[in-house]
């Protein structure tokens, strides 16, 4: 490893391979940072990665602030050295531009498994992917990927947000979990709601094998916008994978501090396989489904309310025979399905058990949609 590279990859020491972080401009390990990533945005020694980039303009997202993001592929062969765990850190720089500003440094560490035996690499990929948030004004972004053997890559782009734009400041830039949910607002009706996410792709797509950076930051501020406006005082939260009958992660007692663990699991979550013992069960989700809301009906504080985040597309088959104690039991229920006019008339597992149990499907096609589900949901008894 160089000289060069091992000022950036020593900062491995400092954070775990978890979530995407913005350092603290004024910390010492910014100024480490700042360092090492100009001495190896220059270096021009080494060998380049064949990363492949996919970049997501500016957008609103669904709490109503302005999010870009990158998706990566790397190619696994050119990552994985003699089938051992190695490491890499992804580090990127955003210069405001106009208004003119400080460079803030965003990192990530990024451990990198031993792969299966008999894996083919060459048909393998590590997805790597990142957001921020940004106010008004012209941003220019810097980025690169540092393998432990020296090996990188290097992307160089420049985006805008109009001013209209209010939710940060001019020039001002944060991470995706800044102000998301700050917690309960003093004075808040005593309701509890159960909100289970669908961890799915919410747009359609030929392949997929993880959730995009988009994907994550739509559902993550749906649930954002959902505990901030839905006029609820406490709340458990579940992601589950339809596909594969399995719960991903529940918090009995959803926090600030839970959103962490929530957005690392989301980064998690793996479509490339699906074990035998799920392809041998019911073709029918509903068993799974019906065990997963019957736990939430029995916890200590039974919730007023039952909310389901998802897509359409990706939904399942429609359920039939649903339990009639179920139904007896259940309380209000929505199902928020993001939708796309292909989908929106084709049945779904979520949206048949919703239905059944007397509950309300609103489809999303824009924020608009969300905040007037979100209306809806808080002004219900």
């Amino acid at each position: 490893m160089t000289v060069h590279t091992a000022a950036v990859a020593g900062l491995l020491a400092l954070w775990p391979a978890a979530a995407q972080s913005l350092i603290e401009p004024s910390s010492p390990e910014a100024q480490k940072l700042a360092i090492g990533f100009d001495s190896e945005w220059k270096n021009a020694a080494g060998r380049e990665l064949g990363c492949e980039m996919r970049r997501f303009a500016p957008a609103l997202d669904y709490s109503l602030r302005i999010w870009t993001g990158f998706n990566v592929m790397v190619p696994a062969e050119q990552i994985v050295v003699d089938g051992r765990e190695s490491r890499m850190v992804e580090v990127f720089r955003v210069t405001p531009q106009s208004p003119a500003g400080a460079p803030v440094y965003f990192f990530q560490a990024l451990g990198i498994p031993k792969p299966p035996e008999r894996a083919n690499l060459k048909k393998t990929t590590l997805n790597v992917a990142g957001g921020l948030l940004a106010g008004a004004g012209k941003y220019k972004v810097e980025w690169m990927l540092v393998h432990s053997s020296g090996a990188k890559c290097r992307k160089s782009w420049a985006f805008s947000v109009p001013a209209k734009s209010t939710a940060l400041k001019a020039g001002e830039v944060a991470p995706v979990e800044t102000a998301l949910w700050s917690g309960v607002p003093p004075g808040a009706a005593r309701r509890r709601v159960s909100i289970l996410i669908h961890a799915s792709p919410v747009w359609p797509r030929r392949y997929v094998s993880r959730l995009s950076a988009w994907d994550r930051q739509i559902l993550l501020s749906t649930l954002s916008a959902l505990l901030r406006q839905g006029g609820f005082s406490s709340a458990s939260v579940t992601i589950f994978d339809l596909e594969r009958r399995r719960t991903i992660l529940r918090e009995e007692h959803f926090e600030p501090r839970s959103l962490r663990r929530l957005m690392r699991q989301l980064s998690q979550v793996d479509y490339s396989t699906i074990s035998m013992e799920t392809l041998t069960q019911s073709r029918s989700p509903r068993p799974f489904l019906e065990e997963m809301l019957q736990a939430e009906l029995k916890q200590p504080e039974a919730p007023d309310a039952v909310v389901f985040i998802g897509s359409r597309w990706r939904g399942g088959p429609k359920l039939d025979g649903l339990s009639p104690a179920l139904k007896e039991s259940m309380p209000k229920a929505w199902f928020l399905a993001f939708t796309t006019p292909q989908t929106i008339s084709e049945p779904d597992s979520l949206s048949s058990l919703v239905k059944a149990v007397r509950g309300r499907v609103v489809s999303i096609f824009g924020p608009g949609d969300l905040a007037g589900a979100l209306r809806e949901v808080s002004s219900a008894p």
